[in-house]
């Protein structure tokens, strides 16, 4: 403020007392004194409630940096575990539990910052429940994870509340940072009035308002800041847990495929069916590549294409040895990740040396026994997921194969006698029945002849078992040359011989009966390289309906054509009387 003037009086002294001098300089000097003292007191108490003021800005924000931080460490918590769930990537493993400790911490931080504010402890206690709900229900997933796999990860994921608590924990998180801000609102604008008034009171005030404004300006600025880094953060962890969950659809749609894949092989009833459901599969599952299904022959020498995919850009060798390939060298796909070019497969030709990275062989294994193999090749590099996916198909689809041909040996022992290559007595029995209620629907004929080797016992005696043998065998392979495919033609029993003949008559059957005689006579049955001797044949025949309506009554027919053929000389066919 302007210095006090002491007014001279009109017939001024020469000289000034120095005692009024004096006494109106130290009353000044009070008054400036007493006015500077009361400016520096306004200062000091200005600067004081600034400072404190300063101090709760400043904890508020440590407040709400706490409250954002610890929702931000549950967002990375909850994508650490889902992204382990989805990869199984140890490493996040270890951050998802790393995580739990410093959400605790913070927790602690944000209850001593807030013990005075009895509404903001209330707060916490319900935020820290939340929060430990939330973390359990993470923990149970991974659980699930880790006892049911992926699939009862995403049950538990779907069965659990996590949705709402997520909205329930950012909802109480919203409404403690609102209240922050009501507190920071008051309390700037008590600092803003405290400011103006020591504006108005001294230009040192203001400097110090200003000064300390700008310091709360600056923090305010810095934590602005942090909350937009940290929001970029969150963004740039919802882009990634937007990518890692469409790569976790497309890891779902993937394993379903294979796992249909696996059901539709397993329903196969024969090899063909599945080799040809197989061409359209597999360029379904692996888009851009083409290859072949090789599989072993029964020698163990050789293996022969059975089936192809897609338009592979290497072609295979339809017929190669094991040796060539060097996925069945080895047991394993080849090339391995990241193969030298140094190791092709021959079968794939020259080409395959330099597009190592381009095919892939992978060996088809089931029960120990090598089957086969599946070789592919693409114009472009082939992904490691598209290995994978073709290595988890060839499993299937030599499981599949191993069990058709499972199916097809237990088919072929229940229906077929081993030693000649006929059907059995059970499918006669069974093929005979069928035949008949056919014929008796369609009114059509239908012929049953009963054969019987002459003299084998004696044949038998005479050349061994062996020689026997020799004669069954050759007997019915001649038998399956002279009747016709839609003909049944069994091995009754021992010596015995059925041939069920559909939509013929009793003149057709004695007819294709004097022909079985005939052939027998020349047959010669060779034996270690040796001549067994002439051999014939006794046939009875029976003939549906004049010599029977049922199974039984036409066997019985034939038998006893049979034993008249005996009685009457042997090497002959007679009808049923």
């Amino acid at each position: 403020m302007p210095a006090t003037r002491t007014p001279a009086p009109e017939n001024p002294p020469s000289e000034a007392p120095p005692n009024r001098f004096a006494g109106r300089l130290v009353g000044v000097s009070i008054v400036i004194g007493a006015i500077l003292l009361g400016v520096a007191l306004q200062v000091y108490r200005a600067v004081g409630e600034f400072i404190d003021a300063t101090q709760w800005v400043t904890h508020t924000l440590e407040v709400k940096n706490e409250i954002t931080t610890i929702v931000a460490r549950v967002r990375e918590t909850e994508a650490n575990q889902r992204a382990y769930i989805i990869t199984g990537a140890d490493d996040r493993l270890s951050d998802f539990y790393a995580s739990m400790p410093a959400i605790a911490t913070h927790m602690a931080r944000l209850r001593n910052e807030v013990r005075n504010n009895p509404t903001q402890i209330a707060n916490v206690d319900e935020l820290e429940a939340l929060l430990h709900k939330r973390t359990t229900g993470m923990t149970d997933v991974l659980a699930r994870y880790h006892d049911g796999g992926f699939d009862a990860a995403q049950q538990a994921i779907r069965t659990n509340h996590s949705r709402d608590e997520d909205l329930a924990i950012e909802a109480l998180s919203q409404r403690m940072l609102q209240i922050e801000d009501d507190l920071l609102d008051d309390r700037r604008a008590h600092t803003l009035t405290q400011g103006a008034v020591t504006r108005n009171l001294t230009s040192g005030a203001t400097l110090l308002s200003i000064v300390l404004l700008a310091f709360a300006l600056a923090v305010v600025l810095r934590e602005h800041r942090r909350r937009l880094a940290s929001e970029r953060d969150v963004q740039r962890s919802n882009a990634e847990l937007a990518g890692s969950l469409e790569e976790s659809q497309r890891l779902a749609r993937t394993l379903r495929q294979l796992s249909e894949l696996g059901e539709m092989l397993q329903g196969c009833r024969s090899l063909d069916e599945a080799l040809t459901g197989l061409r359209t599969a597999l360029a379904h599952l692996l888009p851009g590549i083409g290859g072949s299904i090789h599989l072993v022959n029964a020698s163990q020498d050789l293996v022969e294409t059975y089936a192809t995919f897609g338009e592979p850009e290497l072609q295979s060798e339809a017929l190669f040895g094991p040796d060539d390939c060097w996925a069945m060298r080895r047991g394993h796909a080849h090339p391995p990740t990241d193969g030298l070019a140094g190791f092709p497969c021959k079968h794939l030709g020259d080409a395959s040396a330099t597009a190592i990275d381009r095919a892939l062989c992978v060996p088809m294994v089931a029960q120990g026994e090598m089957l086969g193999v599946m070789s592919m090749s693409s114009k472009l590099p082939i992904r490691s997921e598209d290995r994978s996916i073709a290595i988890a198909a060839g499993e299937h689809i030599s499981l599949a194969i191993a069990n058709l041909r499972l199916q097809e040996t237990l088919r072929t022992q229940s229906l077929r006698d081993p030693l000649t290559g006929l059907f059995n007595r059970r499918y006669l029995e069974a093929s005979l029945e069928r035949e008949l209620q056919r014929a008796m629907r369609r009114n059509l004929p239908m012929a049953v002849m009963m054969l019987d080797l002459d003299h084998f016992k004696r044949f038998n005696d005479l050349h061994g078992h062996d020689g026997g043998d020799a004669l069954l065998s050759q007997f019915g392979a001649l038998l399956q040359r002279l009747v016709r495919s839609e003909d049944v033609a069994c091995r009754y029993g021992g010596e015995e011989f059925t041939v069920l003949l559909q939509e013929t008559d009793a003149e057709q059957a004695m007819q294709r009966a004097a022909r079985i005689v005939e052939a027998v006579r020349t047959l010669d049955v060779q034996h270690r390289r040796q001549s067994l001797g002439q051999v014939t044949v006794s046939i009875g025949v029976a003939t549906y309906p004049q010599h029977g309506f049922t199974p039984e009554d036409l066997l019985r027919s034939a038998d006893r054509a049979l034993y008249a053929a005996k009685h009457q000389g042997r090497d002959r066919a007679v009808l049923a009387g």
